[in-house]
């Protein structure tokens, strides 16, 4: 007996380091590209462009890592998850570093390109790893570990990156990023579980495992339904620190409460959205996030100006916990909606479509959104009816979303 309880003891601590493992490799991939949008305003004024070309940038890494993922649907099954993860992190932390020495806005555009060559699809070898190893009773509360990392990102990254952008420049943010990523790279090199293809071995690579993806119309239903997801939180999202600064008159430390404050609530809220999930059912727990969603994304986009700094900070704190915690449910479903032998492929697309939807937000945002001649911005009411439009059309495409493994 005593055995036993001790096996199983080790059992439990073996994973939940492995979602810490995992979060941690989220957590730089994260703060990467989170840490654009507090950064913002430096890039306004060092390159002299307005909120368009500065979410062209935005747009760029995301269309990047849309294209990397989708070629590498076609192969990612046939290698081992483990080779596949550690080939995209170093990848991924060598585009971060031309990030840190870029100079022109021509370089960061290539930078940004590159990381997100590599870093869109980390994301989707990270959910199949946590799909092949975990059963579906415990994988709301892993995925509500791994998310827990945009938290951490909220909390302890983005806030020590806009420090360091304060103090030293915001080269030197990116810098950062590389040297948290190096010892994390050491780690997954070390201890990430070895999860050989399940694929028979082909020679040739070839479009057909795409092609089984994108066949399949239950698949489409719930990459559209991701998708939708996304872009209901990321219209918003991409210009809440410029509009907090400029329009609200938070100063960038002021910004940066708006990271550690609903990073702090969302890494709390996001065990236990996780654990929710598991008891209560994905669909449910899902639909229940998204119409308390609407509020805060309503709330956000139509501030008073007058509003006191601590009336606003509560009221992004509430938007980061109930958007970010829509993902886990919805990522609990996706997971679950596809076969362990094309996972690796089916999260390849979906992370594609991802990042695509990604790109479209902040396009979409930055083409909205209209700068005044004193600096400051308006018609951030109408992205807000974007961003519901697309949370209740995910609504509906979660009815569509079945489980089988």
């Amino acid at each position: 007996m005593q055995a036993a309880t001790l096996s199983k003891t080790n059992l439990v601590r073996n994973e939940l380091f492995l979602i810490f493992l995992l979060a941690s490799v989220q957590f730089t991939n994260i703060m990467d590209f989170m840490i654009m949008f507090p950064l913002q305003d430096y890039f306004l004024k060092q390159f002299q462009i307005d909120t368009a070309r500065f979410s062209f940038v935005l747009s760029s890494y995301s269309f990047a890592a849309a294209i990397a993922a989708l070629i590498g649907a076609n192969f990612i099954d046939r290698f081992n998850r483990k080779s596949a993860a550690i080939f995209l992190y170093i990848g991924f932390l060598i585009g971060t570093a031309l990030c840190a020495v870029a100079h022109t806005y021509s370089f960061l555009l290539f930078a940004r390109i590159t990381a997100g060559i590599f870093g869109g699809m980390i994301t989707g070898v990270i959910l199949s790893i946590i799909g092949d190893v975990f059963p579906i009773e415990k994988r709301g509360k892993a995925m509500g570990g791994v998310m827990g990392a945009f938290s951490v990102a909220s909390v302890l990254g983005v806030p020590s990156g806009i420090r360091i952008a304060m103090h030293y420049g915001w080269n030197y943010t990116f810098g950062f990023i590389v040297l948290l990523g190096l010892p994390i790279l050491v780690l997954a090199a070390l201890y990430l579980p070895s999860l050989p293809s399940k694929m028979e071995k082909q020679k040739v690579a070839d479009f057909s495992q795409l092609v089984k993806v994108l066949s399949d119309r239950h698949n489409l239903f719930a990459l559209a339904f991701f998708m939708s997801v996304i872009l209901g939180g990321l219209t918003v999202v991409t210009s809440i620190a410029v509009y907090m600064e400029r329009n609200m008159g938070f100063s960038k430390s002021e910004v940066s409460h708006i990271y550690e404050i609903g990073g702090i609530c969302t890494f709390a809220s996001s065990w236990i959205i996780g654990f929710l999930s598991d008891r209560f059912g994905k669909h449910k727990i899902f639909l229940i996030l998204v119409l308390l969603a609407l509020i805060p994304i309503l709330a956000i986009t139509h501030l008073p100006q007058d509003l006191p700094v601590h009336l606003a900070l509560g009221v992004t704190t509430v938007f980061m916990v109930l958007v970010s915690g829509r993902v886990i449910p919805s990522m609990a479903l996706l997971t679950s909606a596809i076969r362990p032998e094309m996972r690796g492929s089916f999260m390849s697309v979906n992370a594609s479509l991802q990042s695509v939807a990604t790109g479209i937000g902040a396009l979409l945002g930055g083409a909205i959104l209209v700068q005044l001649p004193d600096g400051t911005f308006e018609r951030f009411d109408v992205v807000g009816y974007f961003a519901v439009g697309f949370n209740l059309l995910a609504i509906y495409l979660s009815r569509k979303v079945k489980v089988v493994s």
